[in-house]
């Protein structure tokens, strides 16, 4: 690495600490920090489990690199400015990743047949979700946003499309009517999420492996978007159009309230969660209805009983996906597993159907590594996670 890309790196590494000190860092500033802290545990396990070199040694190799890091910074620091305690603290954190991302290349470069027979049953971290999704407009034509700039993508039948960030907001523009028979959609793969701003100014966020069909401008009596997976609503208030949302088995009206709903493909209920004002919940496979309050939940059985049942939530634990944390609640492990499965993008194989039902209770954020929370979840429970690839095996405790 060469000193300009060095002080590049220092800067935006400076600059990410930071933020995350202060609690303003963004998802993007918050998964470079954790996929940099995580090369420590990773790189030591992998020299432990094929002794390249004791792990004493690594530490000490370590500790002199770092501080020779600290030496040659502050040196060019002295040159331009006076040095201080904090930038002293940031310059060890910055000198650690640097030197473990260079330990890191060395060791491959160096043993490279070895690293070959590793992946095999080891591979590196499996980092978590961000944001990212692909929108498809009317014409047909898709578009990957996490490779968009920000700033206009396109202007279609008088509605113009905006990135900011990890949100699109859809702005009405000049006085023709837009196409009532152009929709757009949004959809999140598998380890993404997603934040729309629709044309009458609701907000969703997408969840990860879900999607959101909508038109580019609401006409009419109604306002109708179309939902697969999971998504969170805070819906703008217009009393003379309701806004619904249609999904499988499922028809939710609302006037202008917030409210979360979940209908995975592979889950076995349908969940609507009211967080604010009051929800019309209809069962369209049957016309059977109710209405929500805040703080309960209405549960559609994909099969069998075909009644809509409604009960008392916590309404954090419905949005936290959104809040960034894994939140359990005596949840069986099969369901713990499918939310991990759909936002780090693995697959899940069970040794034992039994260890399905095993009951889950914790809070985990969602910007650990995979194996960071699989470590968590094993001292909850008596299970162990073996990691293939992008392949979590699940196993007795007592089969380790």
């Amino acid at each position: 690495m060469n000193s300009k890309k060095l002080k590049k790196f220092k800067a935006e590494f400076l600059k990410a600490v930071e933020a995350y000190l202060e609690g303003t860092a963004d998802e993007d500033q918050i998964l470079f920090l954790e996929q940099y802290f995580d090369l420590f545990e990773e790189l030591e396990e992998i020299l432990e489990y094929h002794n390249l070199m004791q792990t004493r040694n690594v530490g000490n190799l370590m500790h002199s690199r770092i501080h020779q890091d600290i030496t040659r910074w502050e040196d060019l620091e002295k040159k331009s400015e006076v040095v201080t305690g904090s930038s002293m603290k940031y310059w060890y954190m910055a000198a650690a990743a640097i030197f473990v991302t260079f330990t890191s290349v060395y060791i491959y470069q160096a043993n490279q047949n070895k690293f070959e027979s590793i992946n095999q049953y080891k591979v590196a971290s499996i980092v978590p979700g961000r944001s990212k999704a692909i929108l498809t407009l009317s014409n047909g034509s898709k578009i990957i946003l996490a490779d968009s700039k920000n700033g206009e993508i396109t202007n279609q039948s008088g509605t113009i499309i905006t990135k900011k960030d990890s949100q699109l907001v859809y702005q009405k523009s000049g006085s023709s009517p837009a196409d009532k028979y152009a929709y757009n959609a949004v959809e999140t793969p598998k380890g993404g999420q997603y934040q729309l701003v629709l044309p009458d100014g609701t907000k969703v966020w997408l969840n990860a492996a879900s999607s959101l069909r909508y038109p580019l401008a609401f006409q009419g009596n109604e306002r109708k978007v179309e939902l697969t997976g999971e998504a969170y609503f805070e819906v703008a208030k217009d009393k003379t159009r309701p806004f619904k949302v249609h999904s499988n088995n499922q028809v939710v009206e609302v006037l202008g309230t917030h409210f979360n709903i979940n209908v995975y493909s592979n889950e076995p209920f349908i969940k609507t969660t009211l967080l604010e004002g009051s929800v019309k919940v209809t069962n369209s496979s049957t016309n059977a209805q109710t209405i929500i309050r805040p703080g309960e939940q209405s549960i559609i059985q994909k099969t069998g009983n075909s009644a809509i049942k409604v009960k008392d939530v916590d309404m954090d634990e419905a949005v936290a996906w959104k809040n960034g944390y894994f939140m359990f609640n005596s949840e069986q492990l099969e369901s713990v597993l499918r939310k991990i499965s759909r936002w780090y993008d693995v697959d899940i194989q069970y040794q034992n159907e039994e260890l399905k039902h095993q009951l889950f209770s914790g809070t985990l954020s969602k910007y650990l590594s995979v194996s960071q929370v699989l470590k968590k979840l094993e001292l909850l429970q008596s299970v162990h996670f073996k990691t293939e690839g992008r392949k979590i095996i699940v196993t007795p405790y007592s089969s380790k």
